[in-house]
C-alpha cells in the first residue's frame, strides 16, 4: 500500500464529480518514447494523482521517471498543466503520484476555483 500519499503536505482536490472527458491528458515519460493518456483524480498546488487509460502503458511509466504534460483539456481550460513538469514519486499499478517540479504558480483558492 502507498503510504507517501499519506503524508502529502498540500490539501488534495478530488475531482470525481468533473466528467472524465475534462480531466485528461497526454504526458511524456523520460524512460520510454510516446506518449501516454492519462485522467486526473486529484491536485494540489504540488503535484496530482492519475490513473492511464490503457493497462497496455503501465510497465512503460515507473516511479522517479520525469515527466512533461501536455495536451490537457482540464475541466475547459484548455492549456492549463500544459508544459508542467513533474516527477513520478509512487505508483500502483495504473495508478500515479506526481509531484510538480516547479509547484503549480497558483494558491489553493484559484486552484479550487478552478475546478468548478
Amino acid at each position: 500500500m502507498n503510504t507517501l500519499s499519506d503524508r502529502r503536505k498540500h490539501p488534495r482536490i478530488e475531482l470525481s464529480s468533473i466528467n472524465n472527458f475534462f480531466r485528461q491528458c497526454d504526458i511524456a515519460a523520460s524512460s520510454a518514447t510516446g506518449d501516454f493518456d492519462i485522467t486526473i483524480l486529484n491536485i494540489s498546488t504540488d503535484g496530482m494523482k492519475f490513473t492511464l487509460n490503457s493497462g497496455n502503458d503501465t510497465g512503460k511509466l515507473q516511479q522517479n521517471d520525469e515527466i512533461f504534460i501536455r495536451g490537457c483539456i482540464f475541466n475547459n481550460n484548455i492549456g492549463f498543466l500544459s508544459s508542467q513538469k513533474a516527477v513520478a514519486v509512487w505508483q500502483e499499478d495504473k495508478l500515479f503520484g506526481v509531484k510538480f517540479t516547479p509547484a503549480l504558480d497558483l494558491d489553493e483558492t484559484s486552484l479550487t476555483a478552478m475546478m468548478k
